[in-house]
C-alpha cells in the first residue's frame, strides 16, 4: 500500500509538470473531515461486546477524521473544470475490558488512499461577484488497509497479534460549495456526501481469503467509507 501511495503521488506531480508546461492548470491542495458509516465493521465490534466478552465496551466506532489530498484540475472554459486527484484518510475502533484478573483490547485501524477525477462548474453567485458558486462531482478507486490489533492479558500471562487486510473499492461524491479569492489564490469550501461500495476484506495477496463475520461468506466485512464531506482547498495556477 505504501508503494502504491509512492506511485500515486509521483504520478499526481508528473501531471502537474505537464500542466505547467501547457499552462491552464490548476494545482488543488486540500484538507478535509469526514463521517463514516462502517456497518459491518460495527457488526464486527458488536459480535465482540455480545460474545464471550458482553462486559466488554466499545470506546471508539470510528469516528470522524480528518482527510487531505492534492489535486491537477484543468479549466474545460470559463465556468468548468476537470481534474484527477488523490486522497488519504483513516479512522478507527476499539474494544476494550479491564478487571482485576486481566484485560484485553482490539483495535482495527483503517486508513484509504484515492486515485479519482473531479469534474465541477463554478459562477458568481451575483453579476460581477466575487463570490463563486460551486457544483461537482468526483469518481474514484480507494484501497483501503485494516490493521488488526488484539492485546491480551491474564494476570502476569500477556500476548498480542497483528493482522492485516486489504480491500478495494469505489467511490462517488456529489458536492456544493462555495469560492472566494484571496489575494491570486482561490479558496473554495465545500459539502459533499461520499457513497462508497467495496469488495470485502482479505489477506494480502490472498483475494479468496476474505475476513467475515462467523466465517461465513454471506456476512463478509468490508469497509464503509460513506458519509459527509467537508473540504477547504486552494488553488494555484501553474
Amino acid at each position: 500500500m505504501k508503494k502504491l501511495t509512492f506511485k500515486l503521488i509521483i504520478l499526481l506531480m508528473l501531471a502537474g509538470f505537464e500542466a505547467a508546461a501547457q499552462g491552464g492548470f490548476y494545482l488543488e491542495p486540500r484538507l478535509g473531515a469526514g463521517t463514516f458509516s462502517m456497518g459491518t465493521m460495527k457488526k464486527w465490534q458488536e459480535s465482540v461486546t455480545s460474545g464471550n466478552f458482553s462486559n466488554a465496551k466499545a470506546t471508539d466506532r470510528f469516528p470522524p477524521y480528518f482527510n487531505f489530498g492534492v489535486g491537477v484540475a484543468k479549466d474545460l472554459d470559463e465556468s468548468t473544470r476537470l481534474g484527477v486527484f488523490v486522497e488519504h484518510g483513516s479512522t478507527g475502533g476499539r474494544v476494550t475490558y479491564r478487571d482485576y484478573s486481566g484485560e484485553f483490547t482490539i483495535d482495527d485501524l483503517l486508513r484509504y488512499n484515492a486515485l479519482g477525477f473531479s469534474f465541477y462548474s463554478h459562477k458568481p453567485v451575483k453579476e460581477e461577484s466575487e463570490l463563486e458558486f460551486l457544483a461537482g462531482i468526483e469518481l474514484s478507486s480507494l484501497w483501503t488497509t485494516l490493521v488488526h490489533k488484539e492485546y491480551f492479558r491474564l494476570y502476569d500471562e500477556s500476548d498480542e497479534s497483528e493482522d492485516e487486510f486489504n480491500a478495494i473499492g469505489l467511490g462517488l461524491k456529489p458536492f456544493v460549495g462555495l469560492s472566494y479569492p484571496l489575494g491570486n489564490f482561490p479558496v473554495s469550501l465545500s459539502l459533499g456526501y461520499l457513497a462508497n461500495a467495496s469488495g470485502p476484506f482479505h489477506v494480502p495477496g490472498k483475494p479468496d481469503y476474505k475476513l467475515s463475520l462467523d466465517g461465513r461468506e454471506d456476512k463478509a466485512i468490508r469497509p464503509g467509507w460513506s458519509g459527509l464531506r467537508v473540504n477547504l482547498s486552494l488553488a494555484f495556477m501553474l
